[in-house]
């Protein structure tokens, strides 16, 4: 017979939200010694003490504690650009990015496994993989090329891919050792793609 930690079980959103948080914090915790892929269903339910048919009260498949995981991270609500003028764009961008990776740093565990993954598995999560920064980012060099802050000869989808592409390889860096230093990571690289993009 297995036996359930409090709150699980009962009925009550309060106790629901419990026993999904007490799961994916466990899941956390299993990923970051072994690996997402090293993980089952059955492990998370054993380590959390309840039996895989409650598990499946929860969550359908191990994917949804995934993107879970990823949207406490990376956050889910819309994230306004920086005060400033146009012309200061890629400072505006820098202090966004900074500000998100040191957001993401309160949470080293979470943050150092989701950027160790080999695969961000982005077609199981969709728009859940990106950080909504990025979003605001693209909405900034869309300005910025308008103006002609940016090079206004390729799609601001495109400047923003080369900048997100630059964040997720300095918070990859550091999770797996090569920079001590997040956000100056953040930092050099974005100096490198802004280097890339600056128009005139």
């Amino acid at each position: 017979m297995t036996v359930r930690p409090p709150g699980f079980g009962r009925t009550g959103a309060d106790r629901r939200e419990k026993a999904r948080d007490l799961l994916v914090e466990t899941a956390l915790g299993l990923f970051a010694e072994r690996g997402y892929i090293g993980v089952r269903v059955e492990d998370i339910a054993k380590a959390a003490g309840i039996s895989r048919a409650t598990f499946y009260k929860y969550f359908s498949e191990r994917e949804e504690i995934l993107a879970e995981l990823f949207a406490r991270l990376l956050g889910r609500d819309p994230v306004p650009p920086p005060e400033g003028s146009v012309e200061e764009t890629p400072e505006r961008i820098e202090r966004l990015l900074v500000g998100t990776a040191e957001r993401m740093l309160r949470d080293e565990v979470l943050a150092r496994f989701v950027y160790t993954l080999p695969i961000r598995h982005a077609a199981l999560l969709g728009e859940g993989a990106r950080p909504p920064a990025l979003d605001t980012v693209e909405g900034m060099l869309a300005e910025a090329s308008a103006a002609g802050v940016v090079r206004s000869d390729v799609p601001s989808a495109l400047l923003a891919a080369h900048v997100g592409r630059a964040y997720e390889a300095a918070m990859r860096d550091w999770a797996e050792g090569r920079s001590d230093d997040a956000p100056a990571q953040v930092r050099l690289l974005l100096d490198l793609a802004f280097r890339g993009i600056s128009g005139g």
